[in-house]
């Protein structure tokens, strides 16, 4: 499917529907449908067929007042896929829309999912509501992050009015697991504050869920060890309910995303059983 829908008001809609599936030769991929512009290139199989790469494209490169994303993600019983995306999301100025971005992604028995796509830049003056949801079947696994950034520092602009609206929810079998909920309006005091963002203009959070609970506390000292303490970025590393999570803060996204990589490259062979296998397009 394939078509290019104005919303009725302002900005443009755009919708993709994925589903990672087991064949009898491997992985592959089953339904891919999309509304708009989002499209998805050809699958790849670096790890050989027990698990596909698929990188995401949203040929415009941001969102403006009033767009709305829609992306489902399925994978099914006993499949594994990683998706990323080759750019940076931009989040530009509105004139007075909201500008939305809802992910739904399932994991069935079995099967798992990576969800690393790059980061979101949050334009002065943007106003966006982004919503993440993950279904997990008993015996999925999942590992993904959302790493963003306020204003453009490198330019001398910052995010002094708009909103920021963050939502990011982990659910297995019908039982939530973490919910994360996020609402920043540009110049607001926490964005300085010392028990807000202090300060820092970039962040991202790694979220880590093994097919066992049991494994996340272990899962912790493992990244501890290799990710200590620091300033900028400053990291902070624990597990809640069965799910590894992984926070920090910096001064420029260039800070964050090395060491959000580094949890994923620490734990993917605890959780998938795969050394790091790191996406081409990252090296481009």
């Amino acid at each position: 499917m394939n078509a290019a829908l104005p919303s009725g008001e302002a900005g443009w809609r755009a919708e993709f529907d994925l589903r990672i599936e087991r064949a009898a030769h491997g992985v592959q991929l089953g339904r891919r449908e999309h509304v708009g512009p989002l499209r998805v290139q050809r699958p790849f199989f670096p790890e050989g067929r027990e698990l596909v790469h698929v990188y995401l494209l949203h040929p415009p490169g941001g969102l403006v007042g009033g767009d709305r994303l829609l992306i489902r993600v399925a994978v099914g019983p006993k499949a594994a896929g990683l998706v990323t995306t080759p750019a940076a999301q931009k989040i530009y100025r509105s004139a007075g829309q909201t500008s939305s971005q809802r992910v739904e992604l399932s994991v069935g028995a079995g099967g798992s999912l990576e969800w690393l796509p790059t980061e979101s830049i949050v334009f002065d003056g943007a106003r966006i509501r982004q919503c993440t949801r993950v279904e997990l079947a008993h015996g999925a696994s999942f590992m993904g992050w959302e790493l963003g950034g306020f204003g453009r520092p490198a330019s001398g602009l910052g995010f002094s009015h708009g909103e920021l609206a963050q939502n990011f929810e982990l659910w297995r079998a019908g039982v939530p697991l973490l919910i994360d909920q996020l609402i920043i309006p540009g110049g607001s005091e926490l964005l300085d504050a010392p028990y807000g963002y202090a300060g820092m203009r970039a962040y991202g959070t790694f979220y880590a869920v093994p097919s066992d609970p049991a494994l996340a506390v272990r899962l912790v000292e493992v990244l501890r060890a290799e990710l200590p303490f620091s300033q900028d970025p400053a990291i902070a590393i624990t597990s809640l309910d069965g799910v590894v999570v992984v926070r920090a803060l910096a001064s420029g996204l260039t800070l964050i995303r090395p060491k959000l990589q580094r949890a994923w490259e620490l734990l993917r062979p605890e959780l998938l059983g795969r050394p790091p296998c790191a996406p081409r397009i990252w090296a481009t």
